[in-house]
């Protein structure tokens, strides 16, 4: 058995399964194709360098994912904060809050905002701690 990489396809092949090997095909081992998939599940990309070797390079995300990803996390501590918030108001409404509660509602409402103020284009947005 021996194994292939094709930079044209990004692909691997094994002369024992594949009967058409693409001619721009390099030779591999079986350890360094090993290696190349725990780095993939690592979240690495295998790329082919200038030779048509495969490497494993660190994934860039785009611009667009950024956004999704702070996006999603945004979402999340807007809808846990809120939902603490609403029970919240209504202990205060029914008078039965402690000076702790009350506190904790303002710090809660005052992380609300400052998450829905957080460059969500930045590859390195930082999320303040939600009060507790």
């Amino acid at each position: 058995m021996t194994l292939f990489y094709s930079k044209q396809s990004g692909g691997f092949y094994d002369d024992s399964i594949n009967k058409n090997i693409p001619n721009d095909s390099v030779t591999i081992s079986s350890e360094y194709h090993a290696e190349l998939l725990s780095k993939q599940s690592e979240g690495y990309e295998i790329q082919a360098n200038d030779k048509g070797y495969p490497v494993a390079v660190e994934r860039v995300l785009t611009p667009e994912e950024i956004k999704s990803i702070n996006e999603s996390k945004q979402q999340q501590l807007l809808n846990l904060a809120n939902e603490k918030i609403t029970m919240l108001q209504r202990i205060v409404k029914y008078n039965r809050a402690t000076d702790d509660e009350k506190q904790l509602l303002e710090k809660l409402e005052l992380f609300t905002i400052d998450v829905t103020h957080i460059d969500l284009t930045d590859s390195n947005a930082s999320f303040p701690e939600m009060p507790c």
